[in-house]
């Protein structure tokens, strides 16, 4: 681990010197600068579109990837980092449409029927598809899966069973049809079968890697046995992860590919510079995308052999607080840092402004119908403009608590993604201004996941990244007390009776409303963390690649890859 304390002079572009002139510049207040707004779709101006011609067959297509995966179970290993790589090897129930964003298609199950009073979901299934290791795919498969995505053995983690947690019982009757029974209907439960993380991992392979140990399938990228598009290659640490063309895929036309090269460069100059020079057809996805600068420099130098897409990030980035430890289990000390956080001066200095990698949220993705409007957003206390008001309210906090004269304490980060590092070094910027004395703490990729599940930390980067836009998945999921990814945040009754009536709500207006109740409470009164910004992700492609479309929020959901070809 390498501590960066005060000392450090220069990460991922971001000048302290910067950061120590925005403090500067806060008594008096700066001039607000209002974050500019992002539109519901990429506009043309953001995104260019390559012209689009017949598909063919044939090529390997290179990605870059910016790290190991912790793992390489679906279940356990829900980061993007593992799901990039496996989501072309996996088949679900349904997937939503590349080309459509929220319409759904059948993809292991041909159809699907639901009951009037939305507690029985059946679903009947292909005929025509087999394991990559020839073993036939039934319904048994589709039942041992979810049973251990919603009730884990003991000493696994499954991070995405949040949709899931009302299902009462699974059954499959017959080889060709599996039924969910639930205990009360949902809005959402058949698009949770779409998203991405919900990929059916075999019974017979899971069964053999679990024998010893519950958490065996993660580390065994042999066992990358699925029914998707590509069959799993070879994986190199830190040089590539590779997959081939299923030639049994039960849709005789795809995948398009002969197969898939996922070259692993950590260093994002390195990996700007592949996709200029051609050495890659494509950029990394989701956070280590290209940064702005990049983008810019992609669009002015490189149009011709460059598309450069704008979209929205289903992600959260900022600073979480251990709840669990003190001071951070003083509701104050969490309301004073939160209070003191300039948003508009981190999204000028960490994400790049308007045309940057970032634009101001709360806890729900902005867009959405359940967040909060912009206008009430900007009114919160730790959101308004000018700081001074929330300032002076941060220091009176901390007096409160007895720690007028600050506190000792450390930021942990992963060291990969120079954007994260940034936030850390803001962060510190920000909070030494009430007189704290902060650490930055860099850790690699597999070790903050590490520390973040044992809370072995005092404040985290990190965030809320999620595969559906819906209250269940973006709230309930990480703050109530009882959601699966409720991880050393601090708990609210009441905050807790409103996540939980609004799983139960079918009226879409009225589940708003009590979403909008609980993020209000959450972000003045809770406070589990700081957030810094939404993530907009600038995503690179050469004009080779065809099939392609980035897709507002669905960073999860569109890898299966098996529309995507490579022109001539």
């Amino acid at each position: 681990r390498k501590s960066m304390g005060r000392s450090v002079a220069l990460v991922g572009g971001l000048l302290v010197g910067a950061l120590l002139a925005l403090a500067a510049c806060a008594d008096p207040e700066p001039e607000p600068t209002a974050p500019a707004p992002v539109a519901a779709s990429p506009s043309p101006a953001a995104t260019e579109v390559a012209a689009p011609s017949e598909p063919r067959s044939g090529g390997i297509l290179k990605r870059t990837h910016p790290t190991d995966p912790a793992g390489f179970d679906p279940v356990q290993d829900s980061s993007i980092n593992t799901v990039f790589l496996i989501a072309p090897v996996y088949s679900q129930l349904l997937r939503f449409d590349p080309q459509g964003g929220e319409a759904l298609t059948p993809e292991l199950a041909e159809s699907w029927e639901l009951t009037p009073d939305g507690r029985q979901l059946t679903f009947t299934l292909r005929s025509d598809v087999a394991w990559h290791d020839g073993e036939p795919f039934t319904s048994a498969d589709v039942k041992a899966h979810f049973e251990r995505v919603i009730d884990p053995p003991q000493g696994l983690f499954s991070s995405e069973r949040s949709p899931f947690l009302h299902v009462a019982g699974i059954e499959a009757p017959d080889p060709a049809t599996v039924r969910f029974n639930t205990e009360f209907a949902t809005e959402n439960l058949l698009q949770s079968f779409a998203a991405g993380h919900y990929m059916v991992v075999s019974k017979h392979v899971m069964e053999r890697e679990t024998a010893e140990d519950p958490r065996g399938l993660r580390t065994n990228p042999e066992a990358l046995v699925g029914t998707g598009p590509y069959v799993f290659d070879s994986y190199e640490p830190g040089v590539a992860f590779r997959v081939r063309r299923n030639p049994d895929y039960w849709d005789a036309e795809k995948p398009y590919l002969d197969g898939i090269d996922f070259l692993i460069i950590r260093d994002p100059v390195t990996r700007f510079s592949a996709l200029v020079t051609g050495r890659v057809h494509m950029s990394a996805h989701g956070s280590p995308s290209l940064t702005a600068a990049q983008a810019a420099e992609a669009r002015s130098d490189y149009a011709e052999d460059i598309v450069v897409e704008r979209v929205r990030g289903p992600f959260w980035l900022g600073g979480l607080f251990n709840a669990a430890r003190p001071p951070f289990d003083d509701p104050r000390v969490r309301q004073a840092l939160s209070l003191a956080v300039d948003r508009s001066g981190y999204l000028r200095v960490v994400t790049g402004g308007p045309e940057g990698t970032g634009v101001l949220g709360g806890l729900s993705p902005p867009g959405a119908p359940f967040a909060l409007p912009d206008d009430e957003l900007q009114a919160l206390a730790g959101y308004r403009q000018p700081k001074a008001q929330d300032l002076a309210l941060a220091r009176q906090l901390l007096e409160q608590a007895g720690l007028a004269d600050g506190f000792q304490t450390s930021v942990t980060v992963r060291g990969d993604v120079p954007l994260w590092v940034d936030a850390a070094l803001f962060l510190q910027d920000q909070w030494q201004r009430l007189g704290l004395d902060v650490d930055v703490e860099t850790v690699e990729f597999a070790a903050s996941i590490q520390s973040m599940l044992r809370g072995e930390f005092d404040v985290r980067i990190g965030g809320n990244a999620f595969n559906l836009v819906d209250p269940t998945r973006v709230l309930y999921a990480p703050f109530h007390s009882q959601g699966p990814n409720f991880l050393h945040y601090p708990t609210h009754d009441a905050v807790d009776a409103l996540l939980e009536a609004q799983r139960r709500e079918l009226d879409p207006d009225r589940r708003r409303d009590l979403s909008r109740q609980a993020e209000r409470l959450l972000l003045e009164e809770v406070v589990p963390g700081v957030v810094g910004h939404y993530s907009i992700y600038l995503y690179g492609a050469r004009k080779e690649v065809g099939g392609w479309r980035a897709l507002d929020y669905m960073l999860y959901n569109q890898y299966r890859m098996d529309d995507v070809w490579l022109r001539e």
